[in-house]
């Protein structure tokens, strides 16, 4: 590496001569052999990255004035300890500018050029600061805010109107700080991630426009919607389930004939989620909710002779309340205080329904009637509740 300065009258201060070839030396730099005027500055130029750390490997040039002036400085930062990232000047006082030549990868050239003042004595400190990679994660979640893993999302340059270069792909995963994530370190700059594989049970969410800036970090999240599958008619949908993992919520508004949502495995289990006769507004039912052993299914099978709309719910999308709740229609809710009994009531012209968890036998059939009902049974409670009605329910646990 080379250095130089200005050439300029010989009338050297012994002291302050010394006192920059030391500073120099100690950052492994040649210094100047030209004397000094009467006076000279003293410092160090250090060269860093938006998140402070020092930058070796860096080139730069120290030009007086403006940057239109003549060159008297030229070096590339260190990486020994004694000079990492940084360098030592001496310079007659004065205005002067860092222009810089190169840098390593990953950081990107400045967009300018650093002017700075130069005072007789020592202290004269100056940072150039380098676009630098902004550490962060990527975070897949839920519409209620849970990591979903195994998605997969690819982070383009650019916004996703016009997208360019790919800079970083991966999938989403369990770590030590949380669920549904991984690390990402970017430029700063706008950006456009796009999900390109997420599991069976989630739906292509739009791409994502994110515009990152220093100081980091940088967080990006990706919403992962349900999976929603609609149709006409008998369909068969393929899944990847067991036993109280999902929730499906089925609707066929103009259905005018049988309505039949069953669950199919490949070992013969089997879960009938919905068996009624005309519209279907809406309804949600927990798959496998009454199996004694945990049980795999590969496809929801559907019988309807009209439009209609099938989504795939995690579990902790249940509808879930303290210990009072009402809906109407098949449901699938959670009760969250400890109780001993509820009481419960049912407005409607068939079946009635409610089975619960239990601490001591798993699940337990609590009513089973026609039309309209009320009374009080003996549910501990937390518990899972599932409902078959066709009217409207409210349940209360104490």
């Amino acid at each position: 590496m080379s250095a130089f300065l200005p050439r300029l009258n010989p009338a050297p201060r012994v002291t302050a001569l010394l006192a920059v070839l030391a500073l120099a030396a100690g950052l492994g730099l040649v210094a100047p052999t030209a004397a000094v005027a009467e006076s000279i500055g003293t410092g160090a130029v250090s060269i860093k990255g938006q998140s402070s750390e020092l930058v070796p490997g860096t080139t730069v040039e120290i030009r007086q004035g403006d940057c239109t002036g003549a060159a008297v400085w030229r070096t590339t930062t260190g990486s020994t300890p004694s000079a990492y990232g940084a360098f030592g000047i001496g310079l007659t006082p004065g205005q002067y500018c860092i222009v810089t030549l190169a840098v390593p990868a990953p950081y990107g050239m400045p967009t300018g050029n650093t002017l700075f003042q130069m005072s007789s004595g020592n202290g004269n400190w100056v940072t150039v600061w380098l676009p630098g990679p902004i550490s962060g994660a990527l975070v897949a979640k839920n519409s209620l805010g849970y990591g979903v893993n195994g998605v997969t999302a690819l982070i383009r340059q650019g916004s996703c109107v016009s997208q360019g270069q790919g800079v970083w792909q991966n999938s989403t995963a369990t770590n030590q700080w949380s669920d549904g994530g991984f690390g990402i370190s970017l430029l700063p700059g706008t950006y456009c991630t796009t999900v390109v594989g997420a599991p069976w049970d989630y739906s292509i969410p739009a791409p994502t426009e994110t515009v990152v800036s220093a100081p980091g970090p940088i967080w990006i999240t990706v919403w992962m919607p349900s999976k929603v599958v609609q149709g006409q008619g008998d369909a068969v949908i393929p899944v990847s389930m067991t036993s109280d993992q999902k929730i499906v919520e089925f609707t066929c508004s103009d259905c005018d004939s049988n309505v039949i949502v069953n669950a199919q495995g490949p070992n013969s289990s089997y879960d009938l989620l919905i068996n009624k006769i005309g519209p279907y507004p809406v309804g949600r039912m927990l798959v496998g909710f009454l199996d004694w052993d945990s049980q795999k299914y590969d496809q929801i099978v559907v019988h309807a002779s009209g439009h209609w709309t099938l989504s795939i719910l995690d579990l902790d999308m249940i509808r879930s309340a303290e210990s009072s709740i009402s809906g109407t229609g098949d449901d699938v809710v959670f009760l969250t205080n400890p109780g001993t009994f509820a009481t419960i009531s049912n407005h409607g012209s068939s079946n009635f329904v409610v089975w619960a968890t239990d601490p001591v036998s798993g699940i337990d059939l609590f009513v089973n009637t026609i039309g309209d009902y009320w009374g009080t049974t003996p549910i501990s409670s937390p518990s899972i509740i599932q409902i078959t009605s066709n009217g409207s329910w409210s349940i209360t646990t104490g």
